[in-house]
């Protein structure tokens, strides 16, 4: 089986579970409870790779390092 990984900075870490922490409480407060999905959006040029997470918006995390393995 192969993996995909990406690889983010510690700052984009806590962006990541900030936006999605916010994103639950707005789940539960709005009582939808259940199934929740978000997005991961991989995006590559000959500038590099750029991740972005979307939820309920989306949050642009920036530049990433990912391979296959």
């Amino acid at each position: 089986m192969k993996k995909i990984i990406i690889e983010i900075s510690d700052s984009q870490h806590q962006e990541m579970q900030a936006f999605l922490s916010k994103c639950f409480d707005a789940s539960v407060a709005e009582e939808c409870m259940g199934m929740d999905s978000y997005s991961l959006i991989l995006e590559k040029s000959i500038f590099g790779s750029t991740l972005d997470i979307k939820m309920y918006g989306s949050a642009e995390l920036g530049d990433v390092n990912w391979r296959i393995e």
